[in-house]
């Protein structure tokens, strides 16, 4: 199917458009710089969080990694079985097991923290930094509006 010129044009309007388009390009080249490291995008994404923030449950890490839990489980099973993450049993809840990085994963986050970077100075390339600043602000706002919704969607069901 090809768009009308009009149609073209309101794509190209939509935010998200945008974001998925970025975000798309951006795992596809980061893909490919992990593939050396026998690591993925959501292995990446999993190591940062937990590196940023130590030890998570597994909600909190999915969120925060923008994986599905399921897709999260059997992404922290290889990570686990390749000695980058660790399980631990909540000491205040039995119920609750908290991700934490190995001394492996830790250094295997280091390794590949400079390829990011790289990656993410490439992307902003030329765009001054008060401008970056706004495209996250923008960002996190869309995604506070985001979570009102859920949050409305939450009491429509109920």
């Amino acid at each position: 199917m090809t768009l009308a010129l009009s149609d073209q044009d309101e794509l190209e309007r939509l935010p998200f458009f945008w974001m998925t388009q970025v975000m798309t390009h951006r795992d596809r080249r980061l893909n490919a710089a992990l593939k050396a490291h026998n690591l993925r995008v959501p292995e990446w994404r999993a190591l940062a969080a937990l590196h940023a923030r130590k030890y998570l449950p597994m909600k909190e890490l999915a969120d925060l990694a923008s994986i599905d839990p399921t897709t999260l489980s059997r992404t922290i099973d290889r990570m686990q079985t390749s000695g980058w993450v660790l399980r631990i049993t909540d000491t205040d809840d039995m119920r609750i097991t908290r991700l934490g990085l190995t001394p492996a994963g830790e250094k295997l986050t280091a390794r590949i923290r400079p390829i990011v970077d790289r990656l993410n100075a490439e992307a902003t390339d030329g765009l001054p930094q008060p401008v970056v600043d706004l495209l996250c602000w923008t960002l996190q706002g869309i995604q506070k509006n985001l979570e009102k919704g859920v949050q409305h969607d939450d009491v429509d069901a109920a």
